[in-house]
């Protein structure tokens, strides 16, 4: 094939050439010419006219006469199919250019799942995303009484919860609250990969403040201990919520009574974190969410336990931000960016 046949020049100009098996029509076979106007009489084809390939090769032309083909054969024109492998061209195009195979566009169920499972274990529950019932679009700039709202609130919720106290006293058959805390005595809050020291002290068990001169002292970094504080509050307000339905769902009366103090509970920590988001935005600090999948599991088996430890440092933990935001309120603070 040294040179372009002269009917072959008579196809569209653009035509996408591809591989096709076709018949070649009958008006070619046998020993009469085509008939079809402006086609040689003598045309190279395999004995009979039986198979005609079409190569899609980078080479300049076809191995065989492609104009006689097209004009000989009986069904659609070459127009037709043109736009037929035109648009399976730009639909592949289409896929490629979006980081998509033809099999993972043909098959998308099982990945779109996989992903949205994904997205509800990262997912944030909106009463701790959205302690506020309204949206400050523009935050205020801080003022010490931001601190002081928080101390006073905390000290408020701390006052509610431990007025219940007894009731774990009971569930645990001791004979006061003190003593049930003396056996147990594991670590909860200060356990979870993103605490750190400044959050909750070693220093600081429930019923007892810190030394006044360590919170002094903590307001020179106070900026840098705030998020990951309204990370702890987060996830105490987003404990107390999975345990109060557990408890309020196990048939149990005493433990729906239970339930329905934690419950309220649960809310009164969320108009603390209210006022400690307010702040947040003031210092214009970040604020870290608290996925689904980071609040701990609390089931039959594990929910007198861990229930006791959510409620005892539920407990510590508001009389440490009661004395923290109190020192706050009190401490000249210089501006944040």
């Amino acid at each position: 094939m040294d040179h372009l046949p002269a009917c072959a020049a008579l196809r569209q100009p653009g035509t996408v050439i591809v591989r096709i098996k076709m018949e070649v029509a009958s008006c070619c076979s046998g020993s009469g010419p085509c008939l079809v106007r402006h086609c040689p009489k003598f045309v190279h084809r395999p004995s009979g006219c039986e198979r005609c390939s079409r190569t899609r090769l980078v080479s300049q032309y076809s191995d065989c006469d492609s104009g006689i083909v097209e004009k000989c054969r009986p069904y659609k024109s070459s127009s037709a199919r043109s736009r037929y492998v035109n648009v399976c061209a730009t639909v592949c195009l289409l896929l490629l250019v979006g980081g998509l195979s033809p099999r993972s566009s043909a098959a998308p169920h099982r990945t779109r799942n996989m992903e949205r499972q994904k997205r509800a274990a990262d997912d944030e529950n909106y009463l701790w995303r959205y302690p506020c019932s309204y949206n400050a679009t523009n935050p205020k700039p801080y003022l010490p009484k931001d601190a002081k709202h928080v101390a006073q609130q905390a000290k408020d919720v701390y006052e509610q919860a431990a007025s219940y106290k007894d009731q774990f006293t009971k569930l645990h058959s001791f004979d006061t609250f003190e003593n049930l805390l003396k056996e147990w005595k594991d670590d909860w809050l200060r356990k979870f990969p993103w605490f750190r020291e400044e959050v909750l002290p070693k220093t600081k068990v429930l019923f007892q403040r810190v030394p006044d001169e360590y919170v002094v002292d903590l307001m020179a970094n106070i900026d840098d201990v705030l998020p990951p504080m309204y990370k702890g509050l987060k996830m105490i307000m987003a404990s107390l919520h999975k345990l109060s339905l557990s408890l309020k769902n196990d048939g149990i009366s005493s433990d729906e009574e239970l339930a329905g103090y934690i419950s309220t509970t649960m809310n009164n920590v969320g108009a603390v974190l209210c006022y400690f988001y307010d702040l947040m935005k003031a210092r214009n600090l970040e604020i870290f969410p608290v996925y689904d999948s980071e609040i701990p599991d609390i089931n039959k088996s594990n929910k007198l336990e861990l229930g006791l430890y959510i409620y005892r440092d539920t407990l510590n933990y508001l009389e440490y931000i009661a004395q923290v935001f109190e020192t706050m309120s009190e401490t000249n603070l210089p501006p944040t960016a």
